[in-house]
């Protein structure tokens, strides 16, 4: 078969043509340092990198929440801190004058205390993280705790995800620990008892309160424990859910990232292979002008 100007032409322009695309996209990948630019490039590597991405986007949303959550728990915690010495403090109180040597003005001044602790034990436990009352339960905007205690929250209880599909308690049950919904004493009626019975100068009422005191000291323990797990559960939630996402960020980077290096040598590789196709096709023209000379 003889070889004619045009096919050696067409040759050439494929020839050519190969070796610039391949010539263009190690200067893309050079330059970019991204070895996956175009879906195109690779469809199935395209797609995993997609799912990596997705897959850190929800790690690192989990974490963030997560992390919110227990704060929020830590807020708690140094509120229930504030309860628990003020009941401790009640407690103490309550077997002071419940022992004989004091009279009515030392019993009544006594109950003044006990009045500013239940005060200070209302303000702690409405407390806020932005808009929110932390011992509310569900019901966030109003105050969970009245002026004398009595309990306005519900007993719903917040939960949060910590991790795909896996969900865990973010919030307290103050009802069941400062009120009988949890089986237990009523609190802040054991402390209004307490006042009361000061303020009468009742020593043998004062000393009926002991029992119902220690148990309101457990109660709040209780609680405070249930706060402590519940962070350190967040906590390992957090770190878990940053790991995932470090992971699959990883796995993303290796599917688009290019190796330097290699880069650098397809580069050099693609630079010699379009050199040689032009030079192997002015050589090819040169002799077929050569044929037409002689």
């Amino acid at each position: 078969m003889r070889v004619t100007d045009r096919m050696i032409y067409d040759r050439a322009a494929v020839d050519g043509g190969a070796a610039r695309a391949r010539l263009e996209k190690a200067v893309g990948v050079a330059s970019t340092g991204a070895k996956l630019i175009h879906p195109g490039d690779d469809p199935a590597g395209a797609g995993m990198v997609t799912r990596h991405k997705a897959t850190s986007a929800r790690a690192t949303a989990v974490a963030a929440v997560a992390a919110q959550a227990s704060d929020e728990l830590a807020i708690a915690d140094a509120a229930l801190g504030d309860v628990s010495t003020a009941v401790a403090r009640a407690r103490e109180i309550a077997m002071q004058f419940g022992s004989a040597g004091y009279d009515a003005s030392a019993r009544a001044t006594a109950a003044t205390e006990v009045g500013s602790l239940i005060d200070s034990m209302v303000a702690a436990l409405n407390t806020k993280v932005g808009d929110r009352y932390v011992f509310a339960g569900t019901s966030d905007a109003l105050p969970p705790f009245g002026a004398g205690g009595a309990y306005a929250g519900d007993a719903g209880v917040r939960q949060v995800e910590v991790a795909p599909g896996v969900w865990q308690p973010a919030s307290l049950r103050a009802d069941a620990a400062f009120t009988t919904a949890g089986g237990g004493v009523d609190v802040f009626g054991t402390l209004a008892a307490l006042r009361t019975a000061l303020a009468a100068n009742d020593q043998a009422g004062v000393s009926a309160t002991l029992g119902a005191l220690s148990s309101s000291t457990a109660q709040v323990a209780t609680l405070r424990g249930q706060a402590g797990i519940a962070m350190s559960s967040f906590d390992t939630a957090v770190t878990v859910n940053q790991r995932a996402s470090d992971d699959a960020t990883t796995l993303a980077a290796h599917l688009t990232d290019a190796d330097v290096i290699q880069a650098n040598s397809e580069l050099a590789l693609a630079q010699r292979a379009l050199e040689a196709s032009l030079t192997a096709t002015a050589q090819s023209f040169k002799l077929t002008l050569l044929d037409y000379l002689k």
